[in-house]
């Protein structure tokens, strides 16, 4: 039996320290055999945007360590796979489309599943 912890992420990956945060956790959540179920709500569907970068600031790219926690949490525990969903108000109120997200593959045609 595998313990789901849920992750909500509120803030853009590069206006704090809370989008790197969710990250840590949900990585950390993997390691010690927990299923994450990351949803990005507000500023934190900017997380969840392909090919987002922190540009010249002097913040670290989330973006590739979040493909590669949705990739860990996809395929290593094919029983219980970890869930990632984004909210498609949030994702409108910003100018954003499902087609601007991260293909995940075979969780769903776009990032997880919209709320």
């Amino acid at each position: 039996m595998t313990t789901d912890i849920l992750i909500i992420v509120r803030k853009g990956p590069y206006s704090g320290f809370q989008a790197a945060e969710a990250l840590r956790h949900a990585n950390g959540s993997l390691s010690l055999g927990f299923r994450p179920v990351v949803v990005l709500v507000d500023d934190g569907v900017y997380l969840g945007r392909d090919g987002q970068t922190p540009g010249q600031s002097q913040w670290l790219a989330l973006g590739e360590t979040f493909e590669e926690i949705i990739a860990r949490g996809l395929y290593e525990n094919k029983e219980a796979p970890a869930e990632f969903y984004v909210e498609e108000a949030s994702l409108r109120q910003r100018g954003l489309e499902p087609d601007d997200l991260i293909d995940v593959g075979r969780s769903g045609k776009y990032f997880g599943r919209n709320i």
